[in-house]
């Protein structure tokens, strides 16, 4: 829509009695809160059993708004909707979900959500992770052409552990060494020039289990750049892929002018910054955090694209 027909909605609607403009805010907010009714039932037209995985159910009524079905196979013959045996099932009042999701796009924390939408502060903070679920286990997306990798640290948080074995419990909010290692959490963060993310979290990472992370995500066409460590040297002499070593020891930032790993670097940037509005994040959902920031860089950020990531529905999946 152009920008000149907005204005005339607009000029119009300021024009109109306020009685009329509260029918009018009603009947939007009604449409937008059923939208997410609407985009789960088109998500998936003929969706497999999630018992069984027969592919040819039959419509069984309809339950709490959505449809349901009921599994052709003489075996199985259990009911089920579009929801079930995702992250989103069984959670109620979707007819906030899409406002929630609203809030998730300004990044905004638990208790102001809450606040906002009129829910516990229990319900935000579980929503927040079954919406993250899918895309936290979507991690592994194949990179291609000059890719970029390098470690990041975050400090370890025990928020919301009742009992701690591997250190003593700090008080009053204490939080741990900025230069103490066991204090910290490793995070290895792999992008190429598309765009495209993938990392790795780990409180104590290894050689093994970097070239494990490495080995599906990194074409063998492709050009590994990063600093100096030897995990990505061996990965890439035994993986046949060429390798750039950026060593800041030596003032070697760029090679070429273009194998570098300023990219990655300034998404780590953009990470930290962004991730520093959460007061610390605690340590067991940090891979949670680091889907959702994906989901910033790697896709649509809109309420519909994340419903559907949400789900479990790649965008190629939608029809049009």
């Amino acid at each position: 829509m152009k920008r000149t027909d907005i204005n005339a909605i607009e000029q119009l609607l300021s024009r109109l009695p306020v009685e009329l403009k509260k029918y009018f805010a009603n009947q939007l907010l009604g449409q937008i809160n059923a939208q997410a009714d609407t985009l789960i039932e088109t998500a998936r037209p003929h969706p497999l059993c999630p018992h069984c995985g027969n592919e040819h159910p039959v419509k069984w009524g309809r339950s709490g708004g959505l449809q349901r079905y009921r599994c052709h196979n003489p075996v199985c013959l259990k009911t089920f909707n579009t929801l079930t045996g995702t992250p989103l099932a069984k959670l109620h009042h979707r007819d906030k979900w899409f406002a929630y999701l609203g809030c998730m796009l300004d990044s905004l924390t638990l208790r102001i959500t809450a606040k906002r939408l009129g829910i516990d502060l229990k319900t935000a903070f579980r929503w927040r992770h079954r919406f993250l679920a899918s895309a936290a286990k979507t991690n592994a997306n194949a990179l291609s052409g000059i890719i970029e990798v390098d470690e990041t640290w975050f400090l370890e948080s025990c928020k919301g552990k009742r009992r701690l074995t591997h250190r003593m419990t700090r008080k009053r909010g204490g939080q741990g060494s900025k230069k103490k290692k066991a204090d910290k959490v490793q995070v290895v963060i792999a992008r190429d020039r598309n765009g495209h993310i993938s990392d790795l979290v780990g409180p104590t990472l290894s050689k093994s289990a970097v070239h494990a992370f490495l080995e599906p995500i990194i074409d063998h066409d492709s050009i590994l750049c990063s600093d100096g460590h030897s995990w990505y040297k061996t990965f890439s002499a035994e993986h046949d892929i060429a390798h750039h070593r950026l060593i800041t020891l030596d003032h070697q930032r760029v090679i070429g002018k273009e194998y570098h790993i300023q990219n990655v670097n300034a998404y780590i940037s953009r990470l930290k910054g962004w991730i520093a509005r959460f007061r610390g994040v605690g340590t067991a959902y940090l891979p949670n955090y680091l889907a959702w920031r994906r989901l910033f860089e790697n896709g649509d950020s809109s309420e519909e694209a994340w419903l559907r990531s949400a789900i479990g529905i790649k965008q190629q999946q939608i029809p049009t």
